[in-house]
C-alpha cells in the first residue's frame, strides 16, 4: 500500500470522528436562552477534550509518517487497531458528557483514550522498527502511563478529573511535534 494512500484513509477516518463527535452535542430547540447552552456544558467540555485528543493524535500520526518511505502490513493493522479505538471515542465522550460525576462513563473514557495511547504506542513501535532515523519515544511514553494510571484512581474520587488528566496528557504529547518541526528545521 501506498504512503499516501494510508494517510489518507487515516485522515478521512479521524475527520468523520470528528464530525460525529460534535453531532452527540444537542441544544433545546425550544429554549433559546443561554441557560441552554449551560445545560450542555459538560457535553461540549467533553467534546473539547476529545476534539483536542483526536487533533493532538493527527498532528502527531502526521509527524510519525513524515520520513517513512514504506508501509508495510503491520502498519497497516495497528494504525487500523487505533483507529477503531478513536471510532469509539463519541460514544464514550457523549456517555461521559451526559454525567460527568458518574464514576462508570468517566472511568470507560478514560480506558477509551488509554487504549487509544497504546495503540498510537504500538504504531510508533512498528514505525520504529522499520525507521533507522527515528527514536522511540519511552520517557514521554512512561509519563504518560503514570498520568493515566493516576487518572484511573481518581475517577473512583471524583470523575471529572479525567478532564484534567487528559489534558495534561495531551499537553505532553502536543510539544513533542513542535520540538520534531525545530529539529527537522536545523
Amino acid at each position: 500500500m501506498g504512503k499516501e494512500r494510508f494517510e489518507a484513509f487515516t485522515d478521512a477516518v479521524l475527520a468523520i470522528i470528528l464530525t460525529i463527535l460534535v453531532l452527540e452535542i444537542h441544544l433545546d430547540q425550544g429554549n433559546h436562552s443561554l441557560s441552554a447552552i449551560v445545560e450542555v456544558l459538560p457535553e461540549f467540555l467533553a467534546y473539547v477534550v476529545s476534539f483536542i485528543i483526536i487533533s493532538v493524535m493527527w498532528v502527531n500520526h502526521h509527524y510519525l509518517f513524515l520520513r517513512v518511505k514504506e508501509i508495510n502490513h503491520r502498519m497497516i493493522f495497528t494504525n487500523i487497531f487505533l483507529l477503531f479505538w478513536a471510532t469509539l471515542l463519541p460514544a464514550t465522550t457523549a456517555w461521559f458528557g451526559s454525567d460527568i460525576n458518574a464514576r462508570i462513563p468517566a472511568l470507560l473514557y478514560a480506558l477509551n483514550v488509554i487504549i487509544y495511547n497504546f495503540a498510537f504506542s504500538a504504531l510508533r513501535n512498528e514505525v520504529v522498527k522499520t525507521q533507522e532515523t527515528l527514536t522511540h519515544k519511552m520517557k514521554l511514553e512512561v509519563i504518560s502511563v503514570m498520568i493515566n494510571a493516576l487518572a484511573l484512581v481518581i475517577v473512583f474520587i471524583w470523575p471529572p478529573f479525567v478532564f484534567f488528566s487528559l489534558l495534561l496528557d495531551v499537553a505532553l504529547w502536543a510539544v513533542q511535534p513542535i520540538r520534531a518541526n525545530r529539529k527537522m528545521k536545523n
